[in-house]
């Protein structure tokens, strides 16, 4: 009986307690490696535990409190040599996770192995040397919004959101603070809580508001309303961009090959320039291979563009359906293909 009451007692501390994780972990070390440190921040301030490493192999396992979601593993070894490529970032999960501390890879769920390649990430734009054609803090978004839009069923955007939430879109809070969101009455997210209260009552951009007309001239000095092209029954991609702006030329490419791929299919994309000088705008539609309709006033980030929709920062997109409503904003890289590819294969 005494037996029996101690394995029901076993069994009992292996289920989560309500508000409390299960925490199982294995992996590889480096072969000189004593112990491993772990932390329950992303900046290795304050180690919770330890655990031991034996001929290269550990193991471990813990209750972690429910307030806690994400830890950091670095071994002895690369605290010594100070080797960032040897900090393993994980979320605070129920999933098993293996651990290649030699290698720096992490085989877990979805949302560790986003922290941690982000991780990885940030620290390799810590490395860069800003151009004039690159900013390595412009990357170090990208890879922080990216981990947080593919993952909001998880609780990484507690991570990351607060990082990013002042140059947030309200396009992006808006799918952040998803109805049923696990994070959103955490306290990390009050401040981006407080961004979209603000924007989703003011802004022209608010997915489902109809867009604003504006009158810019085109290339050849022409005057035209948006409304020629907008809520005409085909796709619009409103796209604000300016010669001079490295990020926009980076993500040109992609813009290209998306109005080649759908443009057939029914989408038509608006250029708004917050150039100045005329001959440069001019010069980079033609380098840079831009075959639709392109306006501005040459006022720069005076522009009727930023102030009527509010643009605090370039390369920034509208996307509007036939009838001229706001369906998303702020789509870049592989998002915005990912996207016409669902509207235009229903």
């Amino acid at each position: 009986m005494k037996r029996i009451f101690n394995l029901i007692l076993f069994a009992l501390a292996l289920i989560p307690v309500q508000g409390q994780t299960v925490v199982s972990l294995h992996g590889t070390a480096p072969a000189d490696a004593r112990t491993i440190y772990l932390y329950d921040d992303l900046g290795l301030q304050n180690m919770f535990d330890s655990v031991s490493v034996v001929d290269g192999k550990w193991q471990y396992e813990s209750i972690r409190p429910a307030q806690q979601i994400v830890m950091t593993l670095i071994s002895d070894v690369a605290m010594k040599s100070q080797n960032t490529s040897g900090v393993i970032t994980l979320m605070v999960d129920t999933i098993s996770t293996e651990v290649d501390m030699v290698a720096g890879m992490v085989k877990g769920s979805k949302a560790s192995n986003a922290i941690h390649n982000t991780i990885k990430g940030l620290y390799a734009c810590m490395q860069k040397q800003r151009t004039s054609d690159y900013d390595p803090k412009d990357e170090a978004l990208t890879l922080m919004r990216s981990a947080v839009m593919d993952n909001l069923d998880s609780m990484l955007p507690v991570l990351l959101v607060p990082m990013i939430a002042d140059g947030m879109t309200i396009g992006d809070l808006q799918k952040v603070f998803y109805e049923g969101a696990p994070y959103a009455n955490h306290p990390n997210m009050r401040n981006a809580k407080q961004r979209l209260a603000f924007l989703s009552g003011n802004s022209v951009r608010s997915l489902g508001k109809l867009f604003t007309d504006l009158k810019m001239n085109d290339t050849d000095g022409k005057e035209h309303s948006l409304s020629e092209w907008c809520g005409k029954g085909r796709y619009v991609l409103i796209d604000f961009w300016a010669s001079w702006c490295g990020p926009c030329r980076a993500e040109m490419p992609n813009v290209v090959a998306c109005y080649e791929k759908y443009h057939a299919q029914g989408l038509d994309i608006i250029g708004i320039s917050f150039d100045t000088q005329k001959d440069a705008w001019l010069r980079a539609i033609t380098d840079l291979n831009m075959p639709w309709i392109h306006l501005s006033d040459l006022a720069g980030w005076k522009s009727l563009g930023a102030s009527i929709y509010e643009i605090r920062s370039i390369p920034s997109n509208i996307l509007l359906d036939g009838t001229g409503k706001i369906i998303d904003i702020d789509l870049r890289g592989a998002m915005l293909d990912a996207r016409l590819s669902q509207l235009f294969s229903k």
